[in-house]
């Protein structure tokens, strides 16, 4: 028998011996396993401050609706998600801002006005969101001295919330 082959036989026992005496002290106690992740992970979440849930992900919107020119206006009316809101006669410049939430969802709103008046006049209405010129249109009445003239206009938009 050669003496190489003796001396890997020999081996063979000590090593799975050894194997079984390792795993069978592995399996006997894993408490030393999970002590060490537990005493390092409380380290890292105390340096790292957690997300606050009361800062909201999004900021209201802006809404500023305008009405600009010369003319009489007789009333106004407006509305934001089906809430309308009515003025009576009112002097230009005329403005109003409205606050639309940052939910995600579009927002509706309109903008009406009516004048009367027998003098010249142009009004022009539009909205500005977050600071930014939105919706613009005008509406005119135009007479000679003496006559009348009446009508409305309107103008509206949907803002994503």
């Amino acid at each position: 028998m050669d003496l190489r082959t003796t001396a890997r036989a020999g081996a063979a026992p000590v090593a799975v011996a050894a194997l079984l005496a390792a795993l069978s002290a592995c399996g006997s106690d894993p408490a030393p396993v999970a002590s060490t992740p537990s005493t390092s992970a409380p380290a890292s979440s105390s340096s790292v401050a957690p997300p606050s849930t009361s800062v909201p992900d999004r900021e209201p919107h802006t809404l500023v609706l305008n009405a600009t020119g010369e003319g009489k206006l007789t009333q106004i009316k407006y509305t934001l998600d089906g809430e309308t809101k009515q003025t009576g006669a009112v002097a230009l410049p005329w403005r109003q801002s409205l606050t639309v939430p940052a939910d995600g969802k579009p927002h509706q709103w309109t903008l009406e006005i009516s004048y009367a008046g027998g003098t010249k006049g142009t009004v022009d209405m539009f909205s500005i969101i977050d600071g930014k010129e939105g919706i613009h249109t005008g509406a005119g009445s135009a007479g000679s001295p003496g006559s009348h003239i009446s009508g409305s206009a309107s103008v509206g938009g949907t803002v994503q919330g």
